[in-house]
């Protein structure tokens, strides 16, 4: 064998000392092994192998490789070549010394403690270890975080030596460390650690955060520079330009496009975290369902922003940990109930670390915390328990860390270990007044940085959040002091009691006797605080001439969240005259408010400044241009539509004509009080017969609207229309009628044409033309029909109409019609008479009441000679019973002798059974005698005896017909005897022996036929 590759691996924790070796060998050319051999070292190894049989070199190289790397990762060190004995630890053969660190004077005993703790690891770590030197019972990795999170930058010069040769785990900390404390050296290391491509991969995210801490701007900015570049282009280029909409609608379908690493894209999204990126992935963190791969990547996420101190990020993370359920127990490794409950545990663990430091990090983080819950995550109060164990739960009860933060020192709530909830505690109860007091975690620290309150009161929405908050922003009277009055305003105006008494209090200090700033004064009045407001009612009644020519005072008022605030805006502007120039001032910065509102919910608000703009503007509306009305049209809230249809009302119509586009928007409006606007429009405008033929194009579509109420209110218009000019009443009657023989209209609006047609504008159907009667009438529309039936009433007896007319219009689906037909057929007898053989179609048609007249029609007004034996037979040859019996009823009264024949071919050729039959009345009369018609009705006598039970009569004239016939004819008797033979074949044992039977006689009347079968003599069998 031959060594092609050979380590020799160390591992020494403690008491441990261990040897690991790997050799790669080959067996025969391309065929290689595997072996190791492992033990304490200075004693003999044992010796395994990882290939019993030889294997490729190819595979054999992973296997080798595959080994190492996983030793590796357990903690072993590389050593070197082990081809040579190794002799057993000697302490006096020590190796070098590691680097010793002087202890910088002014250090607290806890870092001294931990500085001699590395140096005393750093000792261990050495080959041959001296005896007075004893393993750390505390693990290494956790005193290489501490020293981390402590920043204690002397601890530099023993870090540096754990990135290299140790296990994933002790690297990973010790990169971590080093990004906080390090220096220019630290650098070095870690982008070494960085771009070792053996390095793992947890090991390297936390080396590129570390030298992002560690980095100038402009290195950070270089590499997240490099980052964006390595991105597909559709998420590149938008990030690159600065477009942050159009960045999340790209990252928005690179994540709905399905593959299974689609997710991982937000790991270097983070790292770039600009302007641009960070509003998207903020949505996605927030939102992004959580399954195996998600949550892998959102735990990155997770421990990057922990380590950054990126409180937003952790605190939206953190909240997703407390609101999703466990992945279940199925995938032990993503997700499961104890990882979320380490999670969770997490959370609050960093957070009170922070805060036993003392860091300035714990404010920014706890507010980032404490932001994602909203009132939304409150959960229903409940009870558990009974007697002596009942417990109760207050709405926030399943939140870990958020009650560790707001209720650490609570009397109120406890906390509940194991399931890591928060119940209440001795007899509070859930709704019960909170007392006075502070109960939130680490006071000390929030009052020395109550911009961290504050940025909670100004973004929250939480109540409970903002109960802390003001509570703890008391305690700070000199930041207070220097609140500058937008944030006072803020204050005042955010929609939380405690919050906004806070900014009430705050304000009654700073307003002086005039009530001045006046912002000020303003932010109180639109206070969410009750209290607030009607104080400032009373000030602001004091001040009445004064406030009225402010029209930014005023709009802020109409624009208020509370309607008492905004009555009290209208009030003032009812109650006051404006100058010219105020007027104009204050309804611009009104009709600017309404334009600005975006949201339906909004409806309320944009109600009342609506009702103050009509205030201002009193009877007259010439302040507000048309296009300003064509904006308030054109705008999503209604409640702006509506001022809009208001102020067109405020129009002097004669002077100030309104488009058809205006009109149209107010009456196609799906918002029922703006088509009233609308519709109260034209109607002012039919008032004169100027502006309502002017209109005339708008009414005769609006006559076509969707909505009923339009649709309505349009027709008396019309019928005005028509009055005053009969052209115009034949336009729309011409448009109506094309719309209705479309049909294409939706439900509804052709029964109202139809009844607008056959009323309002029935005086304009005169001047139709005179075949428009037969177009609706064939319509298949209903409507269109009735139309029809009204142009036929009044017009029927000017109207040209033939007998296939009047047959289609006798059967007609419209009973008026199918009358008027019978009418004109009984007063046309002639006509008819020439055209019999059309005439009988209507004996077809669907309706009962049709084929009654025909019947009674054809009965009484025409004699027998007036049928021709084609007519008798077409209607003989209906598919309709009634109609067949009326057919054979007519044949027998209108029968003539030199017919016979042709009449029963004719007949036999029907499928029906009882004309069948009838057809059998005329064999013996007519067939008898006559071999040709005998072979011609053959078919007529196989289907006849071809029938299963039906038939039975004719079936018996029939075969009593072919016996006779085959008895007294050869020609005849060859047709009988094949019908016969086909009847012979049946299953039925009766036909089959009459069949027969009949074939025999015929034979013995015709024997030079030949038989179509054989007659055998009877077996004859004797007993033996």
């Amino acid at each position: 064998m031959k060594l092609l590759e050979q380590v020799a691996l160390l591992f020494q924790e403690g008491k441990s000392d261990k040897v690991y070796e790997v050799d790669l060998l080959e067996v025969s050319p391309g065929q290689c092994v595997v072996n190791f051999r492992y033990g304490r070292r200075g004693t003999a190894l044992k010796d395994g192998s990882k290939t019993p049989v030889p294997v490729p070199q190819a595979e054999a190289k992973r296997v080798f490789d595959k080994l190492v790397q996983s030793k590796l990762d357990s903690g072993y060190v590389r050593a070197g070549a082990p081809g040579t004995p190794v002799s057993p630890p000697s302490p006096r053969a020590p190796a070098a010394p590691p680097p010793r660190v002087e202890t910088p004077a002014g250090l607290s005993p806890r870092d001294t403690a931990l500085l001699a703790q590395l140096q005393q690891e750093a000792n261990a770590r050495q080959w041959f270890r001296r005896a007075n030197v004893q393993a750390q019972s505390r693990p290494l990795d956790r005193v290489v975080w501490r020293v981390g999170e402590l920043r204690l930058r002397a601890a530099e010069p023993l870090l540096l030596p754990l990135l290299e040769g140790v296990s994933p785990l002790r690297a990973y900390t010790a990169a971590a460390a080093l990004g906080r404390l390090g220096s220019e050296k630290s650098v070095s290391a870690l982008g070494k650690l960085y771009g070792d491509p053996a390095t793992p991969d947890m090991v390297r995210r936390m080396a590129t955060e570390a030298l992002l801490q560690l980095s100038d701007e402009a290195t950070r900015a270089d590499f997240r520079r490099d980052v964006l570049n390595k991105l597909n282009f559709t998420l590149r280029e938008p990030a690159l330009a600065g477009d942050a909409e159009a960045f999340g609608k790209a990252l928005d379908a690179h994540l709905a496009s399905g593959t299974q690493d689609a997710l991982n894209v937000l790991e270097p999204l983070y790292l770039v975290d600009s302007e641009t990126v960070r509003p998207a992935l903020l949505r996605v963190l927030r939102t992004v369902p959580f399954t195996v791969q998600s949550v892998k990547v959102l735990r990155h996420l997770f421990k990057a922003a922990e380590y950054r101190r990126d409180g937003e990020v952790f605190g939206l993370i953190a909240w997703r940990y407390e609101k999703e359920r466990s992945l279940g127990s199925s995938r032990p490794r993503a997700y499961t109930m104890e990882t979320r409950k380490y999670l969770r545990r997490r959370v609050w663990r960093t957070l009170r670390r922070l805060g036993e430091l003392e860091s300035p990090d714990f404010v920014k983080m706890a507010v980032g915390v404490l932001l994602a819950f909203s009132d939304a995550d409150a959960a229903s109060p409940r009870t558990t328990g009974y007697g002596r164990y009942l417990q109760q739960w207050d709405a926030w009860w399943p939140y870990w860390a958020f009650n560790h933060l707001l209720h650490r020192h609570s009397q109120r709530y406890e906390p509940v270990e194991n399931p890591l909830l928060f119940r209440c505690k001795g007899s509070y109860h859930p709704g019960a007044r909170a007392p006075e007091v502070r109960e939130e975690a680490f006071p000390k620290l929030w009052e020395r940085t109550p911009a961290g309150l504050l940025h909670l009161l100004d973004e929250s929405q939480c109540a409970p959040v903002h109960d802390f908050a003001s509570r703890a922003l008391r305690a700070c009277p000199d930041f207070l002091a220097q609140l500058d009055v937008d944030a006072v305003a803020m204050l005042l105006e955010r929609p939380y009691e405690s919050t906004a008494r806070l900014g009430f209090e705050l304000a009654l200090q700073r307003l002086d006797a005039r009530r001045e700033p006046r912002a000020l004064l303003l932010a109180v009045a639109r206070s969410s605080y009750a209290p607030a407001r009607q104080q400032a009612f009373r000030w602001m009644d004091e001040l009445r001439p004064v406030l009225i020519e402010d029209s930014g005072f005023i709009t802020g008022l109409a624009t208020a969240r509370h309607a008492d605030t905004r009555a009290y805006a209208a009030n003032l502007v009812r109650g006051s005259v404006l100058s010219e120039q105020a007027l104009r001032t204050l309804v611009g910065r009104l009709v600017a408010a309404l334009l600005s509102l975006k949201a339906k919910e909004d409806g309320p608000i944009a109600s009342d400044v609506a009702r103050v703009v009509l205030a201002a503007l009193g009877p007259s509306s010439r302040v507000v241009g048309l296009e300003v009305v064509r904006d308030l049209l054109a705008h999503p809230v209604p409640e702006v539509q509506e001022l809009g249809g208001e102020l067109l009302l405020r129009r002097d119509l004669r002077t100030e004509p309104i488009p058809d586009e205006l009109l149209l928007l107010l009456v196609q409006s799906e918002h029922a009080p703006l088509r009233a606007l609308g519709l109260r429009l034209l109607a002012l405008l039919a008032e004169s017969e100027a502006t309502l033929l002017a209109q005339e194009t708008l009414l005769i579509r609006l006559a076509t609207s969707p909505v009923l109420d339009v649709r309505v209110s349009v027709r008396p218009l019309l019928g005005r229309l028509v009055a005053v000019s009969p052209s115009a009443g034949a336009r729309a009657v011409e448009t109506l009628l094309a719309a209705l023989l479309r049909r294409r209209l939706p439900e509804g609006i052709p029964a109202h044409i139809a009844a607008l047609l056959s009323g309002e504008l029935a005086p304009a159907l005169a001047a139709l033309p005179v075949d428009t009667a037969w177009r609706l009438l064939d319509s298949e529309d209903a409507e269109a029909q009735t139309v029809g039936v009204a142009l036929l009433a009044r017009h029927g007896a000017v109207l040209a109409v033939d007998v296939p007319r009047a047959v289609r219009l006798a059967g007609h689906d419209v009973v008026a019609v199918r009358e008027w037909a019978w009418r004109w057929l009984e007063a046309h007898l002639p006509e008819v008479r020439a055209e019999l053989a059309t005439a009988v179609g209507l004996l077809d048609s669907r309706w009962d009441d049709a084929r009654a007249f025909g019947f009674r029609f054809f009965r009484e007004r025409f004699s027998p000679e007036d049928f021709s034996l084609e007519v008798l037979v077409s209607v003989a040859d209906s598919i309709r019973k009634d109609v067949q019996a009326f057919g054979r009823e007519m044949l027998t009264r209108s029968f003539r002798e030199e017919d016979g024949p042709e009449l029963l071919l004719r007949l036999s050729e029907h499928p029906a059974p009882a004309v069948q039959l009838f057809a059998t009345t005329y064999l013996d009369r007519f067939a008898s005698g006559k071999p040709a018609l005998v072979e011609q009705l053959a078919p007529y006598f196989i289907r006849v005896l071809g029938q299963v039970n039906k038939g039975r009569v004719a079936r018996q004239r029939v075969l009593g017909f072919l016996m006779r016939e085959g008895r007294g004819s050869e020609a005849s008797g060859r047709v009988a005897l094949e019908v016969l033979h086909r009847m012979s074949a049946t299953i039925a044992i009766e036909h089959r022996a009459a069949a027969l039977e009949a074939m025999l006689s015929i034979s013995k009347a015709q024997p030079s036929l030949p038989m179509p079968f054989v007659i055998r003599p009877v077996e004859v069998r004797r007993a033996v």
